[in-house]
């Protein structure tokens, strides 16, 4: 997998063995272009400090069969939060590799107390189960808008979250660093690394949940932009009036086809209607199908990358609506008329992805 050129020598090496699991010296100099002396030089530092180890012999070429390299399961972890859920909290226990190692999830109310709490209860949970000296830190990935340098929750809509200094207080709790991320930047990273988008050097994740956004990866980077406001593309209006997440998001949908029926319909019960048929619920996915569309296209044509990788709620219709999806994003970007195309993907992760991706982000900072 190609990555940025302004990377060193050791990040391009260890992220490609995070990337392919097993592969040999050879292959790593020749992949990350760099001479055969600076692997092997690389490759024993980080033997020495226990990211990598020896995995057997490879099959012979012709000469003498290469020694094959990879992560060393379980030799750093991080604690991986998904925090955005209507009524959960998620938490993983993950290495370098993407291994998750253990899982666990817990009720909390929102207020920025209980969520302190709750998370710092799931920490504890995971981190219990981490080998000895494993543990490196905890990255909570959040509903929100996120300033990386300061490492703050700078805004936050439907979480108790913002003005408070979540990072800060989780660390006293759990005496390891915290880093904060946007919860679909995090299931990018996730993505762009071990899952969906893994061949490409550019991709965009959308999901829809309890909004809608976007996670931009681009040469080996989270691209967050000025504020860390990049990829809020919810905010984006649609050409009929009002914005993608006002009328894209799962609740909104429940919400109009509730009105349509006159009576109170969860998500879950519009889903059940639109699979056995049901004309409202078929118009408004289709609908939505086009509204999410539209933002895909947007980002699409702005950042002219590889791949769109869906996520989230919108993947819980089916074959039929992803298709549709698919389609309209391919025929109607600007790559199409350059003569390229513009992949469409399902999520590799699916409702794992963010909390998998909040580990990677401590995970991926460890090599510079």
């Amino acid at each position: 997998m190609a990555r940025k050129a302004q990377q060193s020598g050791k990040r391009r090496v260890f992220n490609l063995l995070r990337a392919e699991g097993v592969i040999s010296r050879a292959a790593l100099s020749q992949r990350c272009n760099l001479t055969r002396p600076a692997v092997s030089a690389i490759v024993e530092e980080l033997v020495r400090d226990g990211f990598v180890l020896e995995a057997g012999r490879g099959d012979s070429t012709g000469g003498k069969p290469p020694i094959l390299l990879r992560i060393a399961p379980g030799g750093r972890c991080a604690i991986g939060i998904d925090l955005g859920d209507d009524y959960l909290i998620r938490g993983v226990l993950c290495d370098c590799a993407c291994n998750v190692l253990s899982s666990a999830q817990l009720e909390y109310s929102n207020d920025f107390s209980n969520i302190l709490d709750v998370t710092g209860e799931l920490v504890d949970l995971l981190g219990a189960q981490a080998p000895e000296n494993s543990l490196v830190g905890v990255g909570v990935a959040v509903s929100g808008v996120v300033d990386t340098v300061k490492n703050k929750v700078t805004g936050a809509t439907t979480l108790d979250i913002a003005e408070h200094d979540l990072a800060a207080e989780l660390e006293k709790h759990c005496a390891l660093p915290v880093t904060l991320e946007r919860r679909p930047n995090a299931a990018a990273l996730a993505e762009a690394l071990f899952g969906a988008g893994k061949n490409y050097e550019s991709i965009v994740y959308l999901t829809s949940g309890r909004g809608v956004g976007a996670g931009i990866f681009i040469d080996g980077e989270i691209f967050r932009g000025r504020y860390g406001t990049a990829g809020e593309i919810g905010l984006l209006r649609l050409p009929g009036g009002g914005r993608v997440e006002e009328n894209a998001r799962p609740s909104a949908l429940a919400a109009e086809f509730s009105r349509r029926k006159g009576g109170e319909c969860s998500f879950s019960g519009f889903l059940t209607a639109y699979r056995q048929g049901d004309p409202d619920a078929a118009e408004l996915a289709n609908a939505n199908a086009e509204q999410l569309a539209f933002a895909a296209e947007t980002a699409a044509n702005l950042f002219d990358h590889e791949a769109i990788i869906l996520g989230g709620r919108a993947l819980e219709f089916g074959t039929l609506w992803f298709n549709r999806f698919k389609e309209m994003v391919e025929n109607n970007s600007a790559a199409r008329a350059a003569g390229g195309k513009i992949v469409v993907e399902r999520s590799f992760f699916g409702s794992s992805g963010v909390a998998v991706g909040g580990a990677q982000v401590v995970l991926d900072r460890l090599i510079k």
